[in-house]
């Protein structure tokens, strides 16, 4: 997994080899900042799930003003802080080991967010309290954007009351949705 654009291109990050990691495929993490490629330039970023921090660390290349990445996987915890200290990106990315939930309301409470990454685990039932509980904590800022990235078969059952879907991108069974606070 590497760095595609910006600052650090071609940087390799540590990727997690852990059973239920599912990487960011460089295909379509290329697809999606190309997509918000105008949304990225001193953007406020949170990265849920964040299991690498490539997303994270690929906004801050491209010209992210800062990136919060939240993920409860101890693993996960190892794997971005050796992300973070060989992008040295430390003054502009940090990290909390906690669940989204808890992390809304204590590490990014009373923050808001112009990009918010949600790459869940599939099948978990997460996309529809993902969406609920930045409606409810307000983490996404006005005419922010959230991209969520899920199965085909979780997407269907989606309420989306409060965002506008711009841009829908399949990519085999991964469906990422680029939403727009409304």
């Amino acid at each position: 997994m590497r760095i595609i654009a910006g600052e650090k291109r071609g940087l390799v990050l540590k990727t997690a080899t852990y059973e239920g990691f599912r990487p960011t495929l460089d295909r379509v993490k290329e697809s999606l900042f190309g997509i918000l490629a105008p949304h990225i330039h001193d953007a406020r970023v949170l990265d849920l799930f964040a299991g690498s921090g490539a997303l994270s660390f690929e906004a801050v290349s491209r010209g992210a003003a800062s990136a919060l990445m939240i993920d409860s996987d101890k693993r996960a915890a190892k794997v971005i802080e050796q992300n973070l200290a060989k992008t040295g990106f430390g003054d502009r990315c940090k990290f909390a080991l906690a669940d989204f939930e808890a992390a809304g309301k204590t590490v990014a409470r009373g923050m808001q967010f112009d990009l918010v990454f949600a790459d869940p685990p599939y099948e978990g039932g997460f996309g529809q309290r993902i969406l609920n509980h930045l409606r409810t904590v307000d983490l996404l800022a006005p005419e922010g954007l959230l991209s969520l990235e899920m199965s085909r078969k979780e997407m269907a059952d989606l309420d989306i009351t409060g965002y506008e879907v711009l841009r829908p991108k399949r990519f085999g069974f991964t469906f990422v949705w680029i939403m727009r606070r409304v």
